[in-house]
């Protein structure tokens, strides 16, 4: 579990980072609202990750709930946060958010997988 706070801490201080060195995303990368987006997955990930943890020690079924549940929470949320943005910030900056919003999303879920998968019991047919 410590092994996975600390990659994940690494990949969003990345993205952040290198979002600070793109140009065209660089007014968008240096305003609370990008940082507030890059912690919220952040903390996002870690809840998720925890229950998929001890979901996976009471059934394969709850197990598989967790994990679609997991995508689901994170997917509703995106939905929000993109509403939430277009409404508040009067679009500016709508595209940069919107794909900065799908890296987030697609590198918080593909390290969240692949966490779940590196301790899912395996289980030979």
């Amino acid at each position: 579990m410590r092994r996975f706070t600390i990659k994940l801490a690494l990949a969003n201080a990345m993205i952040l980072g290198v979002g600070l060195v793109i140009p065209p995303f660089a007014p968008l990368a240096s305003s609370w609202v990008w940082l507030a987006v890059v912690c919220w997955y952040f903390g996002l990930t870690l809840l998720l990750n925890r229950w998929i943890q001890s979901a996976m020690h009471r059934s394969s079924m709850q197990f598989i709930t967790a994990v679609n549940g997991s995508t689901a929470i994170k997917m509703f949320s995106s939905l929000a946060m993109v509403l939430a943005y277009l409404v508040l910030f009067d679009g500016s900056f709508r595209i940069h958010f919107v794909l900065g919003l799908f890296v987030v999303f697609a590198v918080n879920t593909v390290l969240l997988v692949i966490e779940s998968q590196n301790h899912a019991p395996q289980d030979l047919n």
